[in-house]
Order: C-alpha cells, then structure tokens, then sequence
C-alpha cells in the first residue's frame, strides 16, 4: 500500500502542476484574444505522465524479481548489490529521480488557423478549455482528500 499510496500522491500532485501550467496558458489565451497576431499557448504534460508511471512500473518490477524492500541507504557498489542480485545498473535506475525531468512547457499553437489579424484564438474553445481544467483538478484534489483520508484513519486506526 505504502507505494501504491506514494505513487498517487506523487502522480496527482504532478498531475495537478501540469493543469495549473495549462490553465495558466488558457489564461492567457483568453486575455489576448484580440490581440493581433497573438498565438495561443497550449501545454502537453500527459505523455511525461505516462513515461514516469511506465518507469516507476519498472522499478517496481524490479524490486519483485529481486525479491527485496528498495532500501536506498543499502545501495552501495560493493555490498548489498551482489547480495540482492541488483546489477550495478539496476541499482543506479531504483536510486534515479523518475520525477525530474517532468517540465510542463508552455508552447505556441502553430496548427490553428489565424484569423485576419493573424490571431488563433478562439474564445468559446478556451473558456471551454477551463472549464475542462477546473473539473479535472478538482478530481484530482478528490483524489488526493481520499488518500489522505485513508491515511488518516489508518494512524487514528479509527
């Protein structure tokens, strides 16, 4: 449970950043919407989440096959590794930081057409757009209430 718990909390949490970037970029979109030749803005975070959930899978995995409970202070190149059965590059990916790459970037949208001011901003699209961004971090802090809650109840055993 502790990292099934971990990972949600760390997935949402990004999740969320990503949202907070994306709504910021509607935002602006929004503002500028008569601005001529303004290019919207659009961000794209869910494929990194995808890769950091596929790479915190394969540690997972792992850890299984290795039949051992990830210990990072353990890890060193003489000991524990030729005990576990970890391969020196094993050792390095388990203490690697799936997390740090992940950078939301806020790009300008060259794909939609302009309109005669060379501007691509559609007001009905982006208000739609955050109304989308709201609904979906509120279900992420949903979410996260929820896990909390679990933990909550299981430090009270209530």
């Amino acid at each position: 449970m502790d990292s099934i718990f971990n990972r949600t909390i760390d997935v949402t949490k990004l999740a969320m950043d990503g949202l907070m970037t994306r709504q910021k970029a509607t935002a602006s979109n929004i503002a500028n919407v008569m601005t001529p030749d303004y290019q919207r803005k659009e961000v794209s975070f869910e494929s990194q989440l995808k890769e950091i959930v596929a790479k915190d899978d394969l540690k997972t995995m792992i850890k299984e096959q290795n039949s051992m409970q990830y210990n990072p202070t353990s890890l060193d190149l003489v000991g524990p590794i030729t005990q576990t059965g970890l391969t020196p590059q094993e050792a390095r990916y388990l203490q690697s930081n799936i997390y740090s790459d992940y950078n939301p970037q806020i790009v300008d949208d060259n794909l939609s057409g302009s309109d005669s001011s060379g501007n691509n901003v559609t007001l009905e699209k982006e208000v739609m757009s955050m109304a989308g961004i709201g609904l979906k971090y509120n279900m992420l802090a949903n979410l996260e209430q929820k896990q909390f809650s679990i933990l909550k109840t299981a430090i009270k055993g209530d």
